[in-house]
């Protein structure tokens, strides 16, 4: 009897050990995460890139870095895959780059995030693969991928039907036109970037403001961006 007693109690402090040791776990993980760094990309939404924004900002704690972000609209292309997405204008010193004027001439310089072809399709309507997706970001610089603004497409009159397409193509696709840009490096998430002042010449070029319409937020602790979410996004 006196054994199984000690052997109970030796079961009894095994387990608040295993305990204590879990909690003391969850509680240091816990605090790791308030100290980590976090990055976002939020909608404004309803919000305006203004006084009233930052005045709600100041009473965020752990905001370090607020960049505002310019988006365009915009059909890429490499190969035979095209995607319908956005460019992303933002100041390149989010990303720790400041290229030159010389650097960026007229031809967008993308970052581009490591999940950003995800929904790009063949002619066929086939969707890319992953494997696809790592070897065209694996190219980095080397990659030819293009770009044509939303605007420019066209829908073929009528007065064009009896011009000669190439099977499998639609007049639509035949009137795209298509211009260079250039990668330069790939970064976490889905978003495609350039520098704002790229996405402000493109914007003027289709006739449309260079409006503020998300913010990309540096960030210290998990719940401070939680709150932040709910503060500094105007869904």
């Amino acid at each position: 009897m006196k054994r199984k007693k000690i052997d109970s109690f030796t079961l009894f402090v095994i387990l608040l050990l295993t305990l204590t040791l879990t909690l003391l776990g969850m509680l240091l993980a816990g605090m790791k995460e308030e100290k980590r760094q976090f990055t976002v990309l939020l909608p404004l939404g309803d919000l305006a890139y203004d006084e009233d924004f930052f005045q709600k900002a100041k009473k965020i704690k752990g905001i370090k870095e607020i960049w505002p972000v310019i988006e365009v609209p915009v059909v890429i292309k490499i190969e035979d895959y095209t995607e319908t997405t956005t460019f992303s204008g933002i100041d390149m010193n989010a990303f720790g780059k400041n290229p030159t004027q010389n650097e960026l001439g007229k031809m967008p310089l993308l970052l581009l995030g490591n999940g950003s072809l995800r929904d790009m399709k063949d002619y066929n309507n086939h969707a890319i693969s992953k494997k696809q997706q790592e070897k065209f970001l694996e190219m980095g610089e080397n990659l030819n991928i293009f770009y044509s603004l939303d605007e420019k497409e066209k829908e073929t009159s009528k007065a064009t039907d009896d011009l000669t397409t190439l099977s499998g193509n639609s007049e639509r696709e035949l009137q795209t036109s298509y211009m260079p840009c250039k990668a330069a490096v790939v970064t976490e998430g889905n978003e495609i970037y350039i520098p704002i002042s790229q996405a402000q010449d493109l914007c003027r070029e289709i006739g449309e403001p260079s409006e503020i319409s998300k913010v990309y937020l540096k960030i210290n602790g998990k719940n401070n961006l939680e709150n932040a979410k709910k503060i500094l996004s105007g869904i």
